[in-house]
């Protein structure tokens, strides 16, 4: 199995509550709940964390008018995503950000429009596109609803 559960590895989701972000879709996915994501749920057996081969992110992009827009929505959560799949489970998130602090120009370097660590920029809002914002609470009822009939094999 492949883990990339939506409240962890959409990355097409808002990153803050910020109006000025661009169509809020989704739960809220911080760049911190993204660095926080485990492939392996903590839930498992070990019988049953030997079939999960590693984690995916995903962006749907229904929601994003231009290549630019992917890159605010998916830098640099997606950072943290490659080090949280590509790390042990001893991570250390203040120790991230300041090595992400001396990436970030390298991304600039490139032409990378992601979302500042300031928040976003005027001109990454979409006023005109109010999306479907969703709590937490509310996806993970949904969720349960949608898996409380499966039974463990």
């Amino acid at each position: 199995m492949v883990s990339c559960p939506d409240i962890s590895c959409y990355l097409d989701y808002r990153q803050s509550d910020d109006p000025g972000e661009p169509t809020p879709v989704g739960t809220l996915l911080s760049l911190a709940d993204v660095y926080g994501f485990d492939p392996v749920p903590a839930e498992l057996s070990a019988s049953e964390a030997a079939f999960v081969l590693g984690g995916q992110a995903n962006v749907w992009t229904e929601h994003m008018e231009s290549a630019r827009r992917v890159d605010y929505m998916t830098y640099p959560r997606l950072c943290a995503f490659a080090e949280t799949v590509w790390s042990g489970a001893s991570r250390d998130f203040a120790d991230f950000r300041r090595r992400l602090d001396a990436h970030l120009p390298r991304l600039d370097a490139l032409g990378v429009n992601y979302r500042p660590m300031s928040g976003p920029r005027p001109w990454d809002a979409r006023p005109d596109a109010p999306g479907h914002p969703r709590t937490l609470a509310d996806r993970l009822a949904e969720l349960h609803g949608m898996t409380a009939d499966l039974r463990r094999a």
